[in-house]
Order: C-alpha cells, then structure tokens, then sequence
C-alpha cells in the first residue's frame, strides 16, 4: 500500500473541512473556483483508495500513531469504498452545477403565486455549508470508531440544516423541523453509543465487535438486554434521520423547499450517511442478532414495505416536480430495510431439496447486503440527476408545477433526457444499477424463503413507473397556450450555461453506465467484512 492511498482517507475529510474554512473569506468567484477544485481532488483522492480496496485490502491507519483504543483510526472497507466513490462523484457533479450557475437567475413565484421575488442561485453560506457537509460525510464513511461516527453525522446534520434554510423564509420552518429530527437522532445514536462503550471499554468498531461477542458467550444474561437496547436505540435514531416510514413528514418540506443545488445533495448524500451507520451498527457490530431483535428487523422489513406504498402512493397525487421528487425518495427508501428479515431470519431450508443451487446463510446474508448497497448507490446518481434538473427547470420558469412545465422537453432535450435515463434508475429497469440490486435482492429473497418480498418489489416497480411517467410525460407534449415561460416571469432559455445543463446528462449516464458493475460491487462489498 502506498504512502499516499493510507493518507488519502484522512485527506479526504480534512481537506473539504480546511476549504470550508477558507471559503469564507473568500468573495464569490474565487469560492466558485475553490469549490471546483475541492471536487476535483476529493476525486482524485477516491481513486486509489478504490484501486486499494478493490485489490482486497482494508485501507486503515491509527491517526497520530496511537493505536486503538487510546488513539482513533480511519478505515476503509468494501462498503466505506462504494459510498466514498458516490460521495465523490455526485459532491463533484452539484459543485460543478453551483459554480456555473449564474448568480442571479429569474424571478420565482412565492406560494400564491402573486407576489414576486429574486431568486439568487448561488448564497454566500452554499460554499462553506456544502464543503463542511462533504467533510462529515467522507468522516461517516471513513471512522473506524463509534464517537467520530457520531461526530461526523452531527457535521452532516447540523450543515444539511442550514443548507436547507438556504431556500429562503419559505424554508425556514422546514429547516427547524429536520433540526428537531436530527439532534434527536443524534441523541439516540449517542445514548446507544455510551452503552457499547459501556460493556466493550472501547470505541473502536472492530475491537467493540470483538468484546461483545467474547461478552455474549461468557456473560449473555447481562450483556444480551444491554446491547439490545443500545441496538433499538440506535436504529430508531438512524431511521429517524432516513425518513422511513411513518417518520417521514420532516423530508418532503425540506428536500422540495431547498434550493436547486442542496436538493440532490439531500436526497443523494445526506440520507445516505444514516443509512451507512444503520449497515455498520447492524452488521459489523451486532453480527448475530438477538431474539428481541428479530422482532425488531422483521419491523423494519414491514416499514420498508409500508413506505414503498405509502410514498409511491403520496408521489402520485403531487402535482409540483420537487415535492414528487421528494416522495419518491420516501419510497425509495423502503427498498433498503427489506435487508432486515433476510438478514435476521436467513433461513435456506426451502431449497435444501435442490443442493446444486441451495447457498449458503453467509451467502444469502452477504447477497442481501450487497443487494441493498448497490440499490442505495443506484438511487444517489439517479436522485441526484433528477433533482439536479428539477431545479434547474424551477429557476429558469419560475415554478415547479408540472402543469405549467408542458412541452419544457423541446427547449430542454437535455435535461428531459436525463430524466428519462434517470427514471429507468429509479423505476430498476434493465440496465441500471438498481435492477442490478433488485435483481439480486429478489434472488437473495428466495434462497431466504421471503417470498412476499418479491410482491412488494413489483409491486413498487409498477407504482415508481407509474409517478415517473407522471413527471416525464407533460414536459414531452407541447403546451396548448404556449410555453410555460410566457404565462410566469422567466428568463430565455439560453440564459443558463450549458454546462449546468450538462451535469444532470452526466450523472444519468453514469445510471446506466455503472448497471454492468454489479458484479465487482458484489466483489468490493465482501473486503473487510467483520461478520
């Protein structure tokens, strides 16, 4: 392993920190500039860490030269690699779109619709906020320790919240509700940390797996209440911050009322970093789950399946672009906590009768998580694409109501483009990496015995293809009284560079593009597994 690929992962939270900084002394086109290169080296940052761990080593080094557990260490595992890699290519792609978008961009329409207001595309805060949340983001992803983890998901919330609060006064109440949600699932995960801390002695995730389960043999009585609670407690706090269903309401006002360069970051990024700690809590430190907390995994499965039908459900009867958008992610989420059953009932005895295809549980586990990985990273390009154009189309008319986007497609091949590749992402057409992960989700769902998964799937399949033409098919047929731009306040079309208008092409095609990575995601997520 080389110098540089064991101090990348340090560089890669230090350095968007040190630039957040730096950008706010700076004026607005030389924090433009900063943030590009930003991306450009978290990027080039990513790649060997990738090569590393795709070559099947555990990139790790104890910060300072102390060793666990006086010292804290960074790691980067098969999962930590694929989040960095999405992390990385979606924070490049909105701070590409930031930096070329103009500083002022049209007028916008409050709520009623009477009173209009300047729409300014690109805040002061955007920079500092947005560079401290990457920051916190790659911290989640590369701690190798339960209380950095913990302080880096307070950097990721605590940022989200302003840059939400960036839409404006509209936004306002929206960003003080996500506040409320964040600091109490913090509480949560930290409350759940202090009782790990409290039966292993350590912070470190590895050394702490290693004490609970020497623990879980010698002691259970004692040690099996206690870190079920801290279990419960932790999850709870983390499916608080994902929004699953019923503790979704926070989402929707927030991911659809921030501005046009925060939304993807939202839905794309900012979920996603929960969602890791979910996987790391449960897989790593768990390993086996407890009886209590097969109750608790068989829930979590039932409101996976609850919020694909209830956010599908709600997405149909939006009649604006953003908050469709949003609900989709409320949706979108459900497919990840279909893990849970599989992963705490993994029972292979229906196809013990046909030895040549009946796996292994390790295997049918391993599949189940590979397969949730792959559909998390699916959604963040295809999200991140989609909201990315919805925003660009809302600040160049002025409005977000589909009705009065018709026929946007003939000034915007580009954009409506990438949302059709987008859809096909988040629908899990063939091609795409989510029907990678469907398609493996569905298989690791038989081999399991859950057979009832297979009807939620295509049952979300059909709703999420039903809410995307619903958004696709009104830009693709011209208006009869005109353009929408005619009727609301809006500046030319050729006012927007093209190369905003790019960005959300780019990351549809990598939609596509990455649906033949399926089996070296499945080869990346196997390096450095604790279980």
């Amino acid at each position: 392993m080389t110098h540089l690929t064991q101090l990348a992962p340090a560089a890669l939270v230090l350095l968007p920190l040190l630039a957040s900084a730096v950008s706010v002394t700076l004026r607005d086109v030389p924090r433009r500039i900063l943030g590009c290169v930003v991306g450009v080296l978290v990027l080039a940052l990513t790649v060997p860490v990738l090569v590393a761990v795709s070559g099947g080593t555990v990139v790790a080094m104890p910060l300072g030269g102390f060793a666990a557990p006086l010292g804290i260490s960074v790691r980067v595992d098969g999962m930590s690699a694929a989040f960095l890699a999405l992390t990385a290519l979606v924070g490049a792609a909105v701070s590409v779109y930031a930096a070329a978008m103009p500083s002022s961009t049209g007028v916008a329409l409050v709520s009623d619709g009477t009173r209009p207001a300047a729409w300014r595309a690109s805040h002061p805060g955007f920079w500092p906020l947005w560079l401290g949340c990457w920051s916190g983001l790659n911290a989640v992803f590369v701690s190798g320790d339960l209380f950095n983890t913990y302080v880096g998901l307070e950097l990721v919330g605590l940022t989200a919240v302003a840059l939400v609060a960036l839409g404006g006064p509209g936004s306002w109440a929206a960003a003080l509700r996500y506040l409320f949600v964040a600091v109490i699932g913090s509480l949560l995960l930290l409350i759940g940390v202090a009782m790990v801390v409290s039966l292993t002695g350590t912070l470190d995730i590895p050394q702490s797996a290693d004490a609970l389960r020497a623990l879980r043999k010698t002691d259970p009585a004692s040690a099996e209440p206690a870190l079920g609670l801290a279990i419960v407690l932790m999850t709870v706090g983390m499916a608080l911050k994902v929004a699953l269903v019923p503790m979704h309401r926070w989402l929707i006002p927030a991911h659809a009322g921030a501005p046009g360069a925060v939304s993807p970051l939202m839905s794309a990024l900012v979920v996603k970093a929960a969602l890791f700690v979910v996987l790391r809590i449960w897989l790593d430190l768990l390993g086996r789950p407890t009886p209590p907390l097969v109750g608790l995994g068989w829930m979590l499965g039932v409101l996976g399946a609850a919020a694909l039908l209830v956010g599908s459900v709600l997405a149909l009867r939006q009649s604006r672009l953003k908050p469709l958008i949003a609900y989709s992610t409320v949706a979108q989420v459900g497919y990840w906590f279909l893990l849970f059953p599989v992963l705490v009932a993994p029972d292979t005895e229906n196809l013990i009768d046909q030895p040549a295809i009946a796996p292994e549980t390790a295997e049918v586990v391993a599949g189940a998580v590979a397969a949730t990985v792959i559909l998390a990273l699916g959604h963040g390009l295809a999200k991140a694409s989609l909201f990315l154009a919805a925003g660009f189309l809302k600040d160049a008319y002025g409005t977000d109501e589909i009705a009065r986007l018709r026929g946007v497609g003939r000034h915007h091949p580009a954009l409506v483009l990438s949302m059709g590749l987008s859809a096909i992402g988040l629908v899990g057409l063939p091609l795409s990496l989510s029907f990678a992960g469907k398609w493996q989700l569905a298989t690791t769902a038989v081999a399991a015995g859950h057979y009832w998964i297979l009807a939620v799937l295509v049952v979300a399949t059909l709703l999420s293809g039903a809410y995307m033409l619903k958004i696709l098919a009104p830009l693709l047929i011209e208006a009869q009284d005109g353009l929408p731009g005619d009727a609301a306040p809006s500046p030319a079309p050729g006012d927007h560079p093209a190369l905003a208008r790019a960005i959300p092409l780019a990351l549809a095609i990598l939609v596509i593009a990455t649906g033949f990575a399926g089996a070296w995601l499945n080869d990346l997520l196997a390096v450095g597994d604790l279980r």
